[in-house]
């Protein structure tokens, strides 16, 4: 008798139930337990005796949650600064220790772990029929971290085996693993008692939301070398990838009959969905006739490049060699605020916080917070928490806090990488998170209200039909309580460290300053920083190296982009939010722009602010933006008399102009310059930001437009109303269009 545990989590089991009955008709060696949190035990009796004669073991029996949690908690406090821990991260080692654990009360000489998204395609057989050894079955797969773990557990332990013991389920000798069990808790070197507090104690806290430990690989590994002729290996064959091309609630037992030629089962992995350009492949019975599911699953494999690859023989020996998170598609990682900073990063805003006390009190209080923030010397935090308090005992600051109010539409993963950036670098008391998904249908918004759920720190609002970028941003809006100044911020951005700091330090320098943009990579020459890198993470380090103190960080434009906008409360709501005609999205961000410039407030770009974004991401597969960016253009001239995005928006050849001044002047150098259909100034205010010394003029003849210039330019109707005549300036810009 062999008990077989498959540990599962009871939305998962939700899922898969109804191919459970397949899992346990090819699994006739012993009991089939279910392991678990409550709500599993009930399932199983409501299933009408499909699942009769499986059982139920409660994981907390075994080892409770809560205990594993709060250690993980302890070992990533510097990490987390006060945030929550996201359950799903304990639970992949949790999953694992249970597992382990289970050897410990096993009565039986072997006992089988079972992935609970993996189906075996046919009757699964875990002895050598002339030896009567148990098999360990082996794969292509290998991941670096969970060796580095295993060494520290288990000193002078390594790889043995060029192939790996991770097969999604491993037959387990309970001797062997109590064995393993009493070794690891024998390290006298690592922190705590008990197996599973040492092996997260191993684990440095930089890797510990990386695949940083395996239990297949450090038992396989460990019997390997203590045992080894204990066991004998076999080649096994998983459809790992079976969730992109299969549905759980389609695939069939022809399928199952099918796949049986090639494949010992089938995996159904969490997020992964049929795409539209996979469905009616594998589960074809014209192609099923004429392949066999190794020669489809070779084909298809040459057209993805992401993902686990299934490998026969030695076709590939460095296939799926990996680092990394364990399932960054699922959770929110957590990691160290100061990642791309140091442990002094503090000091430079607590002294800026000095230098500003009688200055600007406003923005003494921003670089207080941030130093406290970023702090991790207990004594010096003390300090900085003591002038912070000091200062709001005198009833002068009147900073409010950010709403970041972000608008989910399909994919998750984009929206996951958002929330993900923002937690992990902006100080969690200085924003509130209101996101609200605009009618998602790619399963993104049952993970956002999922996740909403667990998070009781950010407002998740699920709304069924799409209300467009305007209406979903003033519907998202109405969430936002007293005290707090909206930024509006695509889906598609991560925020680097200090970004949203030195935004809200923009937004306080002056009474006057209604909005705050940042810089970015994706965007016209009004904002754009030109830097380029293969991936996101490059640019959430540039991010952090751009995000630091500057003398002038910012400059004055006539509009801002939608992509990341700080917008001062009483500024926003003299506006009336967003204009709705703009529905579903484009140019509404310069009307908005318009409507806050027109009641007296000035706009500002951020320079030590940046922002990465993806870039067209919920227009991506629209087939008539070109019709509504016209229509668009037309609703801005209606009701403001000019065209903003000619008028109020730098041109490529303006910007090119720019850049060849570099070659002929410093910043510090002083000369004149007037430009010729100078528009609202855009270029203009860009070199005057660059030289500040230079002396600028401009010329422009569409009234409404030059209604709207930057406030610290000089921009006449025509030549004649120039301070000097047009020959007399050191250069003459016209013709830039």
């Amino acid at each position: 008798m062999i008990d077989t545990l498959v540990v599962i989590t009871p939305k998962d089991f939700q899922r898969l139930i109804s191919l459970y009955p397949r899992l346990m008709d090819n699994i006739k060696f012993g009991n089939v337990f279910f392991v678990g949190a409550e709500g599993i035990d009930e399932m199983i009796h409501a299933s009408c005796g499909k699942l009769a004669g499986a059982g139920f073991v409660d994981e907390n029996s075994l080892i409770p949650f809560d205990e594993v949690h709060l250690v993980m908690q302890k070992k990533l406090k510097n990490i987390l600064a006060g945030r929550e821990l996201p359950r799903g991260i304990t639970g992949w080692y949790y999953q694992q220790f249970l597992k382990m654990q289970y050897s410990l009360v096993c009565q039986n000489e072997y006992y089988m772990v079972w992935d609970g998204d993996t189906i075996p395609c046919k009757e699964v057989s875990m002895f050598h029929e002339e030896s009567g050894k148990p098999y360990f079955d082996i794969k292509h797969e290998h991941h670096p971290e969970y060796f580095e773990t295993m060494g520290t557990i288990l000193p002078g332990f390594h790889k043995v085996i060029g192939k790996s013991f991770i097969s999604e389920h491993m037959l387990i000798k309970a001797e062997y693993m109590r064995e393993l069990i009493t070794a690891i808790e024998s390290n006298s070197e690592i922190e705590g008692n008990k197996f599973w507090e040492k092996i997260i104690n191993a684990i440095p806290e930089d890797k510990i939301q990386d695949s940083s430990f395996s239990e297949f690989e450090t038992y396989g590994t460990f019997v390997a070398i203590k045992h080894s002729s204990a066991y004998k290996l076999r080649e096994w064959h998983s459809f790992r990838q079976g969730g992109n091309f299969y549905s759980v609630d389609t695939i069939s037992d022809r399928d199952f009959n099918w796949l049986a030629k090639d494949f010992d089962a089938i995996s159904f992995e969490k997020g992964h969905t049929v795409r539209e350009d996979n469905k009616n492949l594998f589960d074809n019975p014209y192609y099923q006739e004429k392949l066999t599911p190794k020669q489809m699953l070779q084909a298809a494999q040459m057209e993805y490049t992401d993902g686990y690859k299934e490998v026969w023989g030695d076709e590939d020996a460095n296939a799926n060699y990996s680092t990394g998170s364990y399932n960054a598609a699922e959770e929110i990682i957590a990691e160290d605020r100061l990642k791309y900073l140091t442990g002094d990063t503090y000091k430079v805003y607590e002294k800026l916080g000095d230098k500003l006390v009688i200055s600007n009190c406003n923005q003494a209080f921003l670089c207080y917070e941030n130093a406290e923030y970023l702090c991790d010397d207990s004594e010096a935090k003390k300090r900085i928490s003591q002038k912070k308090a000091d200062l709001l005992d005198k009833g002068t600051v009147t900073v409010n806090k950010a709403a970041i109010i972000i608008l989910s539409y399909n994919n998750k993963y984009i929206i996951q990488r958002c929330i993900e950036s923002i937690y992990n670098n902006c100080n969690p008391e200085s924003y509130l998170l209101i996101i609200l998904d605009n009618g998602s249908g790619d399963g993104t918004e049952k993970w956002l209200s999922a996740w909403g759920e667990k998070d009781d720190k950010a407002i998740v609002v699920m709304n069924n039909e799409n209300l467009g970028f305007s209406g979903g941003n003033n519907a998202a809006y109405q969430y936002v309580p007293e005290g707090y100044d909206p930024f509006f911020l695509n889906n598609d951005t991560r925020v680097p460290a200090n970004a949203l700091f030195w935004m809200r330090m923009a937004l306080y320098e002056s009474d006057d300053i209604g909005g705050v943009g940042a810089v970015q990579n994706y965007a016209f020459e009004d904002q754009k920083t030109y830097v380029k890198f293969d991936r996101p993470e490059l640019y959430m380090e540039y991010g952090a190296q751009n995000n630091i103190y500057m003398e002038y960080p910012c400059e004055e434009q006539s509009k801002l982009c939608g992509f990341a906008m700080l917008i001062r409360k009483n500024a926003f709501e003299i506006t009336g939010g967003f204009d709705e005609e703009f529905n579903p999205g484009y140019v509404e961000d310069d009307d908005i722009s318009l409507n806050i410039r027109s009641h007296g407030y000035r706009l500002v770009i951020c320079h030590n602010a940046f922002i990465y974004h993806a870039g067209s991401q919920s227009f991506a597969k629209r087939d008539d933006t070109k019709e509504l960016f016209a229509k668009h253009r037309e609703i801005v001239v209606k009701k403001w008399g000019f065209d903003s995005t000619i008028y109020a928006s730098m041109s490529p050849n303006e910007y090119d102009f720019i850049r060849s001044l570099e070659e002929r002047y410093t910043k510090e150098r002083v000369f004149s310059l007037v430009h010729i259909g100078a528009g609202c100034g855009n270029m203009l205010g860009h070199i005057h930001y660059l030289y500040p010394k230079a002396i600028l003029a401009g010329v422009e003849e569409n009234d409404a437009a030059r209604n709207f210039a930057i406030s610290n330019l000089n921009i006449c109707k025509c030549v004649e109303e120039l301070p000097m005549k047009v020959e007399e300036y050191d250069i003459i810009a016209k013709g830039l269009g």
